[in-house]
């Protein structure tokens, strides 16, 4: 074994420029290093680069690099022990016969460096198109064809790759690892155009750089790959689409032809660039001839003929193309008149027996079967030359065509698709669509871009089918239409209601099962209804919701388990009208609650975007609107909502109580008994029952004649939000009755108008439930301060004389001290929570500084159940509604 003093000794001591050139490699100086022609490979331009001042070389070409004992290994073809001893004057013994052992096939990339690749091509891909000097320096080369730099998601590393990294962690490290960061966490691609490499299975594997001129800082190679082996395949799908194959020393060659319409070629990487991925291709696909058009020097001569000769030892028919002296493709296709026939009659010089369809640069489909064309509920399938595709969610503007499209083929019996949403009227977004397809496929772009163009024309042509909203009311049998009709006419329907509810496997929480259904009818009315229950996890909060849903009609529901912030706003103008909107979870909103809010508020939500003008490539404002309104029902276990929130929905509380607990497991048990095997099977008749109902009901407008006689407490801000939803629960019970109530005709501005007639029996159901969903108990008093409130309502209803008002009434502490008997402390006290929990209002009275009170609450709870201060009773609005000439409707 050699000492590792030695070895360092060796490595320090020789002077790696004079060894190199001791050899007769011609070394230039250039920057810091010299640079010279690789003794590896056979190579044209210098790649190959010498740093003295850490002793190392490196081809940048071939890949190979090291040290000067690596050197002599590989230039001298002899081992490293020998090596050392070369270098050091000291002979050294033989090393043994190397086994012979198959060369290490190099480690394939996870599915984590894959995924980082990605992220960096498309980076880069996106700088292209933002930094235009790379795309400058391809225009100088005449590569101008946007689309096909879209295709093929040629980028740019112009530096702005770590200013979107972290300082250090796992993204840091995997991008060292794969060499698009440098030790020192420089770019190893700066200043180059960049060009995705895909292995046979189309995940990219490599980059190719090409260094553009004015960002050469005289030291790093024009040609760069990531460190290691060659990998990976430019255009790789040539191969499969067809028959004949030209193989060219440069990507940029490649794109020079692709660019001029010959398509049918694949880039090696250098004249001594042809990789085991180009050998495994051609054995893949079977190529008939594959031509090499390399450049017309001498390095161009030599390599082609080595290349011609590997591809023959692998059975593989090969031809070399001659190209004028010291011509390359690019510069040939620039500097030449008619230079694709030019190229194309040297092509068919090397190969006689060139098939025409390629002489001419196109592609020749096989005959297959007749194309089709079949319409789907979502869009429509078509088939072309045997590729399948489905197309769906289809919009139509004024400057855009998108839709989904989605490509299936088949690979060894297995299934693969390729799906994306494309704008047919966007050159950026047909081109990776095409890119995609192309690799799904293993056709060219010029195919799948004829089969895009028939796609377009299909989907400019297509028309959409009448949505649920639009389309004529699903056709309701005579027997249907009898049952929904007698439920709709039925004087006792609440108690209908109620009695479904239990067919259907729900239980108790009478009010609150009322309260969701009249909410779900009052969806079709100007002013709906919004739910939001609350309960622990496991209480039946989602039972309830789904129960109530359930018995709408599908189209006229939505529900989502999670949305996202702007999700409503791209929804399509009159999809939310007049629908209920069903959210799992409070949690699952995120900031889609402010777009929720805004659409109840101001039954309509916009947004601006801003999009890409088709015609002009300019950027412009577009805007689309949500047409409201809608019924929103959401489940919670939250129990803190932020004000903004609340105000907007009718909260419910599930029962918790062991009582409810005990009737639900009554009812759980009933489902396995006979009678719940029949409940069963009415539930499917109940719920049509219910949807065929909410289909009768008419868009009629509600006139509510007793409005201005109704009251409601007014000594809170939250009065200014619950009086609306009492107000619309009055809308919402006489909408539901409609078919028991009075009809007539408005007419106004020359539009008639249909009307329904609230009743006094109406809102008497109303203040039945707003009383339990909006009111409140006096248990949530303490025992003291509801025996004050009960003393006060004595004394007030003691003094109130009939020339005054209940509510124009006013008190004093002393006044309460001297009718209760209490001390000045003790009323105090519990006169803080009664005004609080707004039992009573504090209001500056005639004494100056002094303060008087109002008593608000007018009675009820007594009995335990809440009650909502401040509604009228029935029979007192009867006698005001006669005072005032209000017939009884």
């Amino acid at each position: 074994m050699i000492e590792k003093a030695r070895i360092e000794a060796v490595k320090q001591g020789v002077d790696l420029v004079a060894l190199i050139k001791s050899r007769g490699i011609e070394l230039k100086k250039k920057g810091k290093g010299f640079v010279g022609l690789c003794p590896f490979h056979a190579e044209a331009t210098p790649s190959f680069s010498v740093n003295p001042a850490q002793n190392l070389w490196q081809c940048f070409g071939c890949g190979t690099g090291g040290d000067s004992i690596r050197f002599v290994e590989l230039f001298d073809k002899i081992g490293f022990p020998e090596a050392v001893g070369k270098l050091d004057g000291t002979p050294s013994a033989p090393a043994p016969p190397a086994t012979p052992a198959a060369a290490k096939e190099p480690a394939a990339l996870t599915a984590k460096q894959i995924k980082l690749l990605t992220r960096v091509i498309e980076f880069y891909h996106k700088t292209f198109s933002e930094d235009g000097r790379a795309r400058e320096y391809l225009a100088g080369r005449c590569i101008t064809d946007n689309a096909l730099f879209a295709a093929h998601c040629v980028g740019f590393a112009n530096g702005t790759l770590l200013n979107v990294l972290p300082q250090e962690g796992d993204v840091i490290d995997g991008l060292k690892e794969l060499g698009i960061l440098n030790e020192r966490g420089n770019e190893h691609f700066y200043g180059c155009a960049t060009f995705p490499l895909y292995d046979l299975a189309g995940n990219p594997a490599s980059i190719y750089g090409r260094r553009i001129e004015h960002m050469d800082n005289g030291e790093s190679p024009p040609h760069l790959y990531l460190p290691g082996p060659r990998r990976g395949l430019f255009n790789r799908q040539a191969a499969k689409s067809h028959k004949e194959i030209i193989l060219t020393e440069s990507v940029i060659d490649s794109l020079t032809l692709i660019a001029s319409g010959i398509h049918n070629t694949i880039p090696c990487y250098g004249t001594n660039g042809l990789t085991a991925d180009h050998l495994a291709l051609f054995k893949l696909h079977k190529p008939e001839a594959v031509t090499i058009a390399f450049d017309g020097d001498e390095s161009g001569r030599k390599g082609a003929e080595n290349v011609t000769s590997r591809l023959a030892a692998e059975g593989i028919n090969a031809h070399s193309m001659r190209l004028p002296e010291d011509e390359d493709i690019n510069s040939l296709f620039y500097l030449t008149a008619n230079a694709k026939g030019q190229f194309l009659e040297l092509l068919h010089q090397a190969n006689p027996e060139n098939p025409k369809g390629v002489v001419e640069g196109k592609t020749q489909e096989p005959e297959t079967k007749a194309d089709s064309f079949t319409p789907t509920d979502y869009g429509f399938t078509a088939t072309l030359s045997g590729r399948r595709y489905e197309v769906r969610g289809i919009t139509k503007g004024d400057s855009k065509l998108k839709a989904t499209v989605k490509g299936i083929g088949e690979d060894g019996g297995k299934k693969r698709f390729h799906v994306d949403t494309v704008d047919f009227y966007s050159a950026r977004s047909r081109a990776f669509l095409i890119k995609g397809l192309c690799d799904l496929f293993g056709e060219s772009d010029e195919i799948i871009t004829r089969d895009l163009e028939r796609l377009a024309e299909q989907c400019e042509a297509w028309q959409e089918p009448e949505t649920a909203a639009s389309a004529a009311a699903p056709e309701i049998t005579p027997a249907d239409k009898e049952a929904a009709l007698a439920f709709l006419k039925n004087p006792d329907m609440f108690t209908e209601i109620l009695a479904d509810f239990e067919t259907l496997g729900y239980t108790g929480e009478e009010m609150n099962k009322l309260l969701c259904y009249l909410a779900a009818v009052s969806r079709k009315i100007d002013e709906p209804i919004s739910v939001m229950i609350q309960s622990r996890s496991a209480a039946g909060k989602s039972f309830l919701q789904d129960t109530v849903l359930s018995m709408i009609p599908e189209g006229d529901c939505i529900k989502y388990t999670r949305l996202t912030d702007q999700a409503l706003f791209y929804k399509d103008s009159n999809s939310l009208a007049h629908k209920i909107l069903a959210v799992e979870e409070l949690d699952g909103m995120n900031g889609a609650i402010y777009s929720i809010r805004a659409i109840q508020s101001s039954k309509k939500i916009t947004i601006a975007y801003t999009g890409k003008d088709a015609a002009t490539g300019k950027l412009k404002t577009e805007e689309n609107t949500v047409e409201g309104p809608l019924s929103v029902f959401i489940t919670t276990t939250k129990t803190d909502i932020d004000g903004e929130t609340a105000s907007r929905f009718v909260f419910l509380s599930i029962d918790e109580s062991r009582e409810m607990t005990e009737r639900i497991l009554a009812k759980q048990r009933q489902n396995y008994t006979r009678a719940g095997i029949v409940a069963k099977i009415e539930a499917g008749g109940v719920r049509e029952k219910h949807r065929n109902a909410s289909r009768l009901l008419q868009p009629l407008k509600v006139i509510n004649p007793y409005a201005d006689l109704l009251t409601f407490t007014s000594h809170s801000l939250r009065a200014r939000r619950d009086h609306v939803k009492y107000q619309n629960l009055i809308l919402a019970i006489t909408y539901l009755y409609q078919y028991q109530r009075e009809q007539i005709s408005i007419e106004h501005g020359g539009k008639s108008l249909e009307c329904v007639i609230a009743t006094l029996e109406d809102i008497a159901k109303a203040n039945e439930i707003a009383g339990e969903v909006l009111g409140r108990s006096l248990d949530e008093l303490s025992p003291p301060s509801r025996r004050l409130l009960g003393l006060i309502k004595e004394m007030v209803d003691a003094a109130t004389i009939k020339e005054k008002k209940l509510t124009e009434y006013r008190f004093n502490r002393r006044q309460i001290r001297e009718y209760s008997g209490w001390s000045d402390f003790q009323v105090r006290t519990h006169m803080t929570e009664l005004e609080e929990l707004e039992y009573i209002f504090a209001a500056s009275g005639k004494r100056g500084k002094e303060y008087v009170y109002e008593l608000v609450y007018t009675g009820g709870g007594e009995d335990g159940r809440p009650f909502l201060v401040g509604l009228i009773d029935i029979e007192q609005l009867r006698k005001k509604a006669e005072e005032a000439g209000i017939g009884e409707w």
